[in-house]
């Protein structure tokens, strides 16, 4: 049958592709267009809505496509129907979860988008009669909308962060942040794997919900100490947490790489696993000072003792992350504070450990051109010659600082913010201190665009949180509204981002919420 169709034929078919694909490209990115910059507008969809968008506008873009025009009317309920069957069955898929209402209305949000292009082009039909002034309308129209939307969108941000400047006017803010992430992360362990991208594949989902629980962790230990009537219920989400994070679903990642499981491996000095065992013992240890019980007190001093022993063994005081890959700092600074927190409930064990890493980073790990710790070191503890400076490292290595030495983290502060920083509508810490691409991506600091570092930016506000920066912190606070939209929903708060990558709710949580003791 295949061999009957001409090449005209093709021809015509691959118009009609090309045509489209186009169509619903620009169909798709007008309504996320619209639903990104109209304020309060995410708060009231449900948060699956772009893939509502999606879904809807491909099968009705087909149905217009293959339907001969006196017909298009009569059958219009047939798209509808299996737009309502494949989302439901996309939202099991990819979302474990959806909103029936939200799908059967947000059609309507498409035709009214629909409604507004058909009017707007008969409009330009019935007034532009020459080139010049259809180009002249279509200009002043485009410059008039993107006033009204980027003014809504300021006036948006400025309500928002209008309460932004100090912990007792952020207190709403933040506990709902903290339920939104509870509602997320107090589950069962499959189930945070599952909140992780599928896309990233198996090791990186095993990372970012470790990465996840322990921010969470340390942002229910910050706000325990800023709201001290939160405590008990904070301790019991920790504890929850540390459930999950001992689960074999969620340390399966970490044996995959070493072949072997770490918690069968800690009287043995002759291997690492220091990123899973170093944030395990961290959550521990915030556990206990939170006033937690003894159930974790043999494991918690297994896990420190098995870090001091294989930090003291290795060669220049660190550790591999996994095999056959460099040293990588900051999961080093998660076992120095991992230990910083033990000595400090323990009367002062391992404290001479910390002492002398923090010693050896001084003398030994600084970049000559920035005077920041290194973001890599080989396996053998020396700086790489040509290894970049990145400030998704740097930013996060001084947020760690905090908790271990606070005159090195405000020198290393001091130093991030010289090379690092860049002011402006968006104000942030760059990814690269001597460039500035307009966009770039990162496979550390995600989408680089205009120089700035997501990644580096958020972990930045725990240094600037720190040491009170109260600047630098609320333009960092803007810049995250801006870029991020935060969306309320049943009495929680969450950036719209979060949808996507949870792990950095979890981070910029923690990092806003990193007080000085």
């Amino acid at each position: 049958m295949l061999s009957n169709i001409t090449e005209e034929q093709i021809d015509q078919l691959t118009l009609r592709l090309i045509q489209g694909a186009w169509t619903l490209f620009k169909w798709v990115t007008l309504q996320c267009f619209i639903l990104f910059l109209v304020p309060f507008t995410w708060s009231f969809l449900p948060s699956e809505m772009p893939l509502y968008v999606i879904s809807y506008t491909f099968i009705f873009n087909v149905y217009w496509v293959t339907t001969p025009k006196d017909k298009r009317l009569d059958f219009i309920w047939k798209p509808y129907v299996w737009y309502v069957i494949i989302s439901v069955i996309l939202c099991f898929a990819l979302l474990d979860s959806f909103s029936l209402f939200g799908i059967v209305l947000a059609p309507l949000f498409g035709l009214l988008c629909f409604i507004m292009v058909r009017r707007y082009k008969h409009f330009l039909k019935t007034h532009a009669v020459t080139f010049a002034r259809r180009m002249t309308i279509i200009i002043a129209s485009t410059v008039l909308i993107m006033a009204i939307v980027v003014a809504l969108r300021a006036w948006n941000v400025s309500i928002k962060c209008k309460g932004h400047g100090s912990f007792k006017t952020e207190k709403n803010e933040i506990l709902q942040r903290r339920d939104y992430l509870a509602s997320k992360l107090i589950t069962s362990p499959q189930k945070v794997l599952h909140e992780m991208p599928s896309g990233i594949g198996e090791q990186f989902q095993g990372e970012w919900a470790l990465y996840s629980c322990s921010m969470f962790a340390m942002s229910l230990y910050n706000i325990s100490r800023i709201y001290p009537e939160t405590k008990t219920e904070n301790a019991h989400y920790i504890d929850s947490l540390i459930s999950i994070v001992l689960s074999p679903e969620l340390r399966k990642y970490d044996s995959k790489r070493w072949k072997e499981d770490a918690l069968t491996t800690l009287d043995s000095y002759e291997t690492s696993h220091i990123s899973y065992i170093s944030h395990l013992a961290w959550m521990i240890g915030e556990y206990k000072t939170m006033g937690g019980s003894d159930k974790y007190d043999k494991l918690y001093d297994q896990l420190c003792n098995a870090m001091n022993g294989r930090i003291l063994h290795s060669p220049d005081l660190n550790l591999q992350t996994y095999p056959d890959e460099p040293i990588y700092i900051p999961d080093m600074l998660v076992a120095i504070v991992g230990l910083k927190q033990y000595s400090a409930l323990n009367k002062g064990k391992y404290s001479s450990t910390v002492d002398a890493w923090v010693d050896h980073a001084r003398k030994k790990w600084l970049d000559p051109k920035t005077g920041l710790l290194v973001s890599f070191l080989d396996v053998d503890g020396r700086q790489f010659s040509d290894a970049p400076i990145k400030g998704s490292y740097s930013a996060l290595n001084c947020s760690y600082l905090t908790l271990i030495d606070r005159k090195f983290a405000q020198e290393q502060y001091l130093q991030l913010k010289k090379h690092f920083w860049k002011n402006g509508v968006l104000s942030g810490m760059k990814e690269y201190y001597d460039a500035s691409p307009i966009l770039s991506l990162d496979v550390d600091a995600g989408p680089v665009i205009m120089g700035l570092s997501p990644s580096g930016t958020a972990f930045s506000t725990g240094a600037a949180t720190f040491f009170e920066d109260n600047e630098v912190r609320d333009k960092i606070l803007r810049t995250s509204e801006i870029a991020g939209y935060t969306l309320t929903w049943d009495n929680t708060k969450h950036y719209a981002l979060a949808n996507l990558a949870l792990v950095g709710e979890a981070i910029m949580l923690a990092m806003r919420t990193n007080a000085p003791e």
